[in-house]
């Protein structure tokens, strides 16, 4: 009967073991519209910014604002006191279905469906759907870059 019950006990040791897990990784790459681009969260604040991707390859202030932008490999990062948008210009970032720098231009928009704006500037377009935009080359009809915001202002002019 000892056996029995020691086997009971590793058994249920075992078990809740398995459901106890180590937190996600957020550097996946991962493009999350309206969230994240891998570890660079949308609403993080500078510190934890440069605790997540150490220091920037330049800055650039914006003109006429109290933000900066900050430029990393493979991503752009726009911040005041918190980050408000981040542009992934890197083939290694992609949604969950695929679309990221690289991606062809079908591919995005059979995802995401009918843009809310399109903007098409020299030899860009840009595909506007809120949360999450790209930007498309019209020669090659490949994604140059995808952007996130929590609500986006990339058609706004």
């Amino acid at each position: 009967m000892n056996v029995v019950r020691n086997i009971c006990v590793a058994a249920m040791v075992l078990g809740l073991g398995a459901c106890a897990s180590t937190p996600r990784s957020l550097n996946d790459n991962l493009i999350v519209p309206g969230e994240r681009v891998g570890d660079v969260k949308l609403g993080m604040t500078l510190f934890e910014l440069f605790a997540a991707k150490g220091n920037p390859r330049k800055t650039t202030p914006i003109p006429n604002t109290r933000a900066t932008t900050y430029f990393y490999d493979g991503l752009t990062v726009a911040a005041d006191d918190n980050v408000y948008w981040i542009i992934a210009d890197d083939p290694s970032y992609r949604t969950d279905v695929g679309v990221g720098p690289g991606a062809e231009q079908i591919l995005a928009r059979g995802a995401y469906g009918k843009p809310k704006c399109v903007v098409t500037q020299d030899d860009v377009t840009l595909y506007g759907y809120g949360d999450i935009y790209f930007d498309v080359d019209n020669v090659s009809g490949k994604v140059k870059d995808v952007g996130i915001q929590r609500d986006s202002q990339a058609c706004d002019g």
